[in-house]
């Protein structure tokens, strides 16, 4: 954290600070000019050219702007889009700025600190080589330490307290000190990023221009001195293991187990969010302090992914972490002087003076990779010298890591003046953890609320033991014939002869699966998938489009895509107006049969041309000894049936929910069926 210096005023002296005030200000008025403001030592002077601010507040202010000197910059003008933002180490402030100004006590004292806690690290082992995982720390004792990983299981899981791999004088080569030396050995190996100029013809080249890249990031990484008491404590604590290899509470709807390192007080919205994927994390590693002055200059992507890394070394498991900088713009040159009136302290509506030549700490900008105490500081000590209007920048990092894919998300807030402050940082992480969730959602397939499903699954039998279904199957089961090429004849209740009551029953039930995906229109295919279709936009109240299999002189424009099927033929054709589906809709696609998914899957196509967003697939009849399901996989949406086929072998249909139907018997004969 970066420190503060608080000016320091002899109140004792006001009267005769007030009749030095009234002694210049006549002077002023005689000479018509005023003096330049050249420091603390001409406070008074200030005061006459900010009416309002006090001399004790301008020495305050300048204080502590000067204790924040080394993160200035002179060129960080914020709003303009053409510059791309500095990367790497940032930029010092003008030395010529602050030449021949010697250190306060406090700023002495702060750089000892910094000295000693180098110092310190450099004994104990430090880094992202992960030398001090394993052996000992000053952040760990075994009688006083108190943290989670100390009070979870019982006596059998403290590793180290005996046994026959404890050494005199120590644990020894115990088994938790192995695990983690090769969790060590994971941050050597190349982290795939996702990119989109990997070069397909030359595999082995990009690997390994991939792998040098990735060695050059981490040495870059090494230099990094940040640390947490807390990570170090379980680095070496012999309970730990335990802790971080427990599984994830499925009661509670969990299947994954991540652990996190971003700011406390925006860990619920964290878990919050990830929880509805699975996702829970079993700590959060908030207590990071520099370990060296270097570190307050690093970029925020090196701390988040050095973080995010450091803490998979010692635990095992995904990490999300994150860092977020905050820039306050110079006063351009063009606004230094202007002339004319201007608001007195930064508040809107206030008296009116006119602006005086300011202080070069007050016309400068600030960086901070860091959110702390420094930027409320920071804040309050620019306000009542500045325009309320000037621009400062929030930006989020967000960085995961797995060991094999390394991922980062940004959130970004330009603020005025008059409204910064550390509380703006929840907007940007907010944005960030946000956008890390839509691309860890594609990355590593999440589910939302998949454990959901799942409960509503086995409490329903997948859906088999509804009213609609259980009619379908006996429909199915008393009616169906199975033709050659195992095509299966329904013609009697779902084609040439429909029972309309059984597929109004049938389109409530899929329409009610479908509910919570608010679909805007369903696409079916003329005319089989009409006899479910239409009695499904009933119940959801969408409009119902249909592709046809032939083009008609109404449809002038269309979407087209082919597919072969066993029941019309090769080399077939969909053709949907494109008048009727835009890339607002969220279509629901509707058929009788899921066989091995051609049709489906150009009608997906066409979604996808119509730059529309397929919500789900949903069909009476499912064939599980056909690819259909995983043709379908690829596109990510949900698919769900009425009823599944699981075998049709020697021309008799068993169903996968038929009573005392054994899945051995098909499973011996190369007939495999995949449950929902």
């Amino acid at each position: 954290m970066v420190g503060k210096v608080v000016g320091k005023v002899d109140h004792g002296a006001s009267s005769s600070v007030a009749s030095t005030i009234a002694a210049q200000a006549a002077a002023a008025a005689s000479m018509g000019a005023m003096d330049d403001f050249t420091g603390p030592g001409s406070g008074a002077s200030a005061s006459l050219k900010n009416p309002g601010v006090t001399v004790a507040e301008e020495r305050s202010a300048e204080a502590t702007l000067a204790s924040y000197a080394e993160f200035a910059v002179s060129d960080n003008y914020l709003y303009d889009e053409d510059e791309e933002a500095p990367g790497g180490m940032l930029r010092g402030n003008d030395p010529s700025l602050w030449e021949g100004e010697d250190l306060t006590l406090e700023e002495e004292n702060a750089l000892l600190d910094r000295q000693l806690d180098e110092l310190e690290r450099e004994l104990m082992g430090d880094g992202i080589d992960g030398s001090v995982v394993g052996g000992s720390s000053p952040f760990f004792d075994p009688l006083l330490s108190d943290e989670p990983w100390d009070r979870f299981g019982g006596p059998a899981s403290r590793l180290g307290d005996g046994g026959d791999d404890d050494e005199e004088g120590g644990g020894g080569e115990s088994a938790f000190r192995k695990e983690l030396e090769r969790r060590m050995a994971l941050v050597s190996r190349s982290a795939r990023e996702l990119t989109l100029d990997y070069d397909e013809e030359h595999p082995e080249e990009a690997e390994a221009e991939a792998r040098r890249e990735e060695e050059e990031y981490v040495e870059s990484l090494s230099s990094i001195r940040i640390m947490s008491p807390r990570l170090e404590n379980a680095a070496v604590n012999p309970n730990a293991e335990a802790y971080f290899k427990r599984p994830p509470d499925e009661r509670q709807g969990y299947d994954i187990m991540w652990v996190s390192a971003i700011e406390n007080q925006c860990v619920k919205n964290l878990y919050g969010i990830f929880s509805n994927y699975g996702v829970q994390f079993a700590d959060n590693f908030d207590d990071w302090v520099n370990g060296s002055e270097e570190d307050g200059f690093r970029s925020i992507e090196d701390v988040a992914s050095y973080k995010a890394r450091r803490v998979y070394e010692v635990t095992g498991l995904p990490c999300v972490a994150s860092r977020t900088s905050f820039e306050v713009e110079p006063i351009r040159p063009e606004d230094v002087d202007k002339t004319g009136d201007a608001n007195v302290g930064g508040v809107p509506g206030g008296k009116k003076a006119k602006p005086a030549p300011k202080s070069p700490r007050v016309v400068t900008g600030y960086r901070f990779n860091d959110i702390g105490e420094h930027v409320d500081h920071v804040v309050q000590a620019l306000l009542p010298f500045s325009e309320p209007t000037r621009v400062t920048r929030f930006r989020s990092c967000v960085c995961y890591y797995d060991g094999d894919l390394e991922l980062f998300e940004y959130g970004e807030l330009d603020c005025d003046l008059y409204f910064s402050g550390s509380m703006r940082t929840f907007i940007t992480m907010s944005a960030a953890i946000n956008s890390a969730l839509k691309s860890l959602e594609l990355a590593l397939d999440l589910q939302f609320q998949k454990w959901l499903k799942h409960a509503a699954n086995d409490a329903t039998g997948g859906g088999a033991f509804s009213e609609a279904s259980i009619g379908l199957r006996d429909r199915v089961l008393k009616e169906a014939r199975v033709l050659p090429n195992d095509i299966i004849d329904v013609s009697s209740f779902m084609d040439a002869c429909v029972d309309v009551d059984l597929m109004d029953r049938c389109g409530k039930d899929l329409a009610d699966r479908f509910k919570r995906a608010k679909p805007s229109k369903i696409l079916t295919i003329a005319t089989t998938g009409l006899v479910v279709a239409i009695p499904m936009a009933k119940y959801l109240q969408v409009p119902l489009v249909y592709a046809r299999k032939q083009r008609s002189v109404v449809m002038a424009d269309t979407f087209d895509a082919g597919y072969n099927s066993k029941t019309v033929g090769q080399d077939q054709q969909l053709l949907v107006s494109k008048d009727h589906i835009d890339e607002e809709d969220r279509v629901l696609i509707i058929d009788d049969f899921l066989s091995s998914g051609s049709s489906q899957e150009a009608l997906l196509r066409i979604v996808s041309e119509a730059g529309a967003t397929a919500v789900g697939v949903g069909v009476l009849l499912e064939k599980e000894y056909e690819a259909g399901r995983v043709s379908l996989s690829g596109f990510g949406v949900p698919v769900e049936s009425l009823v599944r086929i699981a075998s049709v072998k020697e021309g008799v249909i068993r169903l996968r929910e038929e009573d005392g139907y054994d899945e051995s018997s098909d499973t011996a004969s190369g007939l495999t069926g995949t449950m929902l």
